[in-house]
Order: C-alpha cells, then structure tokens, then sequence
C-alpha cells in the first residue's frame, strides 16, 4: 500500500484521493465495492479525521464513488445516476440509477389549481383554467436530487386523485398510462441556471447555486400535450445523459472515408 508523502508539497488529502484512485483503476476496488471507511482511513495513513472527509468528498465529486448516508462509500458505475432524456419515460424508468440505489421522492403539493401562464401555454389550454399541479422533491442515496412540478389539465389529473403517486410511492408516467395517456413524443429542453431561492432551499444549496433546468412537454399519439413539466436538477448528484444516432433513412455523403 503507497504511503502519504510527509515531505511532498502536495496536500495530504489529495495524495489520500490519489491512492484511492489508483485501487479504483486498478480493480482493487470494484464497481460496487465499500471503499475503507473514515476510521480505517484514519488509522491506516495516520490521518485526521478532517483530512479523511475531504479525501473522500474529492472522490464523490469526480464521481469515483457514491456517499451513502450511514452506510458509507461506494465505488461509482460510470453509468450510474443518468437521467436519459430522449427517452418517453420518466426519471425512475429510465435507468438512471443502478438497481441498489435508494429512490424517495417527497410531494410538496398537489392538486386542482389556476395553472401559471407558462403552463397553460405549453399545454394549449386557455389562460386562468384551472388544471392538475404534482409538485415533488427527489433523493438518491439520501441525497436531494432534483425539485420537480408537472401541470396537467384538469380530466388528465383526474387520473391521479386517489393514487399512490401522490403519496410519492409510484410512478407518475406509469400512473398516466394506466389512466390512458401514454407518451407518444416529447420535447425536452436543457439550460443552466442559478437556483431559486424556493429551489435551492428544499435541494440544500445556496440561492443561486448552478442547477440544470429541465422543461419538457408530453402528447399523445393523436398530439395532445397532457403534461408539461419543469424540472430542477443537482448535476452533482444527477449526470443528465443524451444519446444521439444517425436516422434510420440517412445516407452518407459521396467520398467519405472513415
């Protein structure tokens, strides 16, 4: 096992950071796999405690490892906690978190309301009418993840009252569908913002940190956009994945070479 260089200029805990890095490369410690805890950590390199968790949080911000809460650091899938926009599905079918991960999602607020002038344009209907509101929190691992609000008109919310997905115990896409509305297509848009203070309070970050801003809306297959929704995403605990392919149909121009 390397050893912390008492002499280097380079901080203890990046030479920390960098070792365990290198198990993580090597394969010593795999995908999966509990990486020593802070006390061992500790005792091992002769470090304090402080020193330790700053390892550690380097760690889980280049996305090496995960921090469960009370369970302790976990070695990091690449593919782990990708949330797939251009697929018709929501946030907990879309494979974007491994199947050990702990999903809680919290409902702020529900049901009938004036719907805000952004939303009634997005869902075509007239401005003032009234319509379906599901305002809800998500947690990875224990983590705030990703503050959400979907409008619905008001027969498409009927579908919900009574559900477990206003209890946060459901998905909200499967509910629909089983109410009969089924995503046929969706526009989704991404941009960067800093946080409102409302956002940022209920995700545990500063007013104004930098979040993703997601608004996406849902029709059917006869056109019908039943659900809009606009989503604020914590990029440090959710990595937004986008897969792009050449159409079916396209053709590659003359004299290419590859």
């Amino acid at each position: 096992m390397q050893n912390i260089d008492r002499t280097s200029a380079e901080p203890y805990y990046l030479q920390l950071a960098r070792i365990i890095e290198g198990h993580i490369r090597t394969g010593t410690y795999k995908i999966g796999d509990r990486v020593p805890g802070e006390t061992e950590l500790c005792r091992s390199f002769d470090l304090a405690r402080s020193t330790v968790r700053e390892t550690l949080r380097v760690l889980e911000h280049q996305r090496l490892i995960r921090i469960v809460p009370r369970r302790g650091a976990f070695v990091s899938d690449p593919t782990d906690n990708q949330w797939k926009l251009q697929v018709t599905q929501g946030f907990l079918e879309t494979g974007a978190h491994s199947p050990d991960r702990f999903i809680e999602t919290s409902v702020v607020r529900s049901g009938f309301e004036v719907l805000p002038d952004v939303a009634a344009e997005a869902l075509k209907i007239s401005k003032g009418e009234s319509g379906f509101v599901i305002e809800r929190i998500r947690h990875i691992d224990g983590k705030a993840a990703m503050h959400s609000i979907n409008y619905l008109p008001s027969d498409v919310g009927s579908t919900l009252v009574g559900k477990p997905v206003l209890e946060g115990t459901a998905s909200l896409n499967q509910t629909l569908n089983e109410g009969g509305f089924s995503i046929y297509a969706a526009r989704r848009e991404v941009a960067a913002i800093g946080a409102p203070a409302d956002t940022a309070k209920m995700l545990g970050l500063s007013k104004g940190a930098p979040v993703l801003f997601v608004q996406s809306t849902s029709r059917s297959e006869a056109g019908r956009v039943f659900d809009f929704y606009q989503s604020f995403v914590r990029s440090d605990v959710v990595t937004i994945s986008v897969d792009a392919e050449a159409s079916a149909d396209a053709s590659q121009p003359s004299g290419t070479v590859e």
